[in-house]
């Protein structure tokens, strides 16, 4: 099988570029941004008669989320027009996509795990262009898979702007430590993620997955897991204190839902196991950080 992985120097495509070399012997294909832009129908649609894969994972997209209410139009162009004109190359070649959606197109009202029949309700710009985007693949073909997920993290040679890095820095600096308590969902290892999605592409999966680790946890308590496990792992002498806020503290231009469990049954149903543990996967991020 032949798979052409978009947005290539991304954190979730080198997990898949990772998972691809220590699997089965499928043709991968890594092009950059500059070889596979979403917002260049022509430039895609040369890639693909030249390359002829057989599956496209897109994994690119605009994930600067408050900066999308500011570049509505760019944002826009990446998240919902740029899927939605990949999804028609592929259904006119005969190619399977798979995309990937965000847990924000829940508006939070709920306040239990959100399965993928449940209704959306996007609150801002970033999670309307994403559901558009999720939308427009699944219309074009039912072959075509998109896998919500939320609070992606991973270890990467060059990137070194996660959240993560963020808290990491901050408690080394000496920095006082605010975290909101108001805002809820599921930490995601990207390795795993990766892994679930060759596992579905290989088993022929199509439709509409929430894929993400095991549990909830809010943002605050979030932070706290990562220092504790960051000073179980060496990185950190202790654990500084980390202030409970609500979410409105941070004056973010973006209106974020407070709750966006995603629910992972259908998902460990298909794979035939759970699908794992977000604390395993940080702590294997930050071995890796030592």
């Amino acid at each position: 099988m032949k798979i052409l992985v978009s947005g290539g120097g991304g954190l979730l495509a080198h997990c898949l570029r990772e998972s691809a070399a220590a699997g089965r012997a499928d043709d991968f294909i890594f092009p950059g941004h500059a070889e596979f832009d979403l917002t260049r129908l022509d430039l895609m649609g040369e890639r693909l008669a030249l390359l002829q894969p057989d599956v496209v994972i897109n994994t690119a997209a605009y994930n600067l989320v408050d900066r999308c209410e500011i570049e509505r139009d760019l944002s826009w162009s990446v998240n919902a027009l740029g899927p939605e004109t990949l999804a028609g190359l592929c259904a006119e070649k005969n190619v399977r996509l798979v995309h990937f959606g965000t847990d924000y197109v829940f508006d939070g009202v709920k306040k239990s795990p959100y399965a993928e029949t449940d209704p959306t309700n996007p609150l801002n710009h970033y999670a309307a262009g994403k559901l558009f985007g999720e939308q427009a693949v699944l219309r074009a073909s039912p072959n075509n898979l998109v896998l919500r997920t939320s609070w992606m993290f991973g270890w990467h040679p060059t990137q070194m702007k996660t959240f993560i890095h963020t808290v990491l820095k901050a408690a080394r600096d000496g920095r006082a430590l605010k975290s909101a308590t108001d805002q809820i969902s599921v930490p995601t290892f990207a390795p795993d993620l990766a892994q679930w999605t060759l596992a579905l592409v290989r088993s022929g999966a199509g439709g509409l997955f929430h894929a993400v680790n095991d549990e909830g946890v809010s943002r605050f308590d979030w932070t706290k897991v990562i220092l504790e496990e960051a000073v179980r792992a060496k990185l950190l002498s202790t654990a500084p204190p980390v202030e409970p806020v609500p979410g409105s503290f941070f004056n973010s231009a973006m209106r974020r839902p407070d709750y966006t469990v995603l629910g992972n049954e259908k998902l460990s149903k298909w794979l035939g196991h759970d699908p794992g543990s977000w604390r395993g996967g940080l702590r294997k991020m930050l071995a890796r950080m030592k």
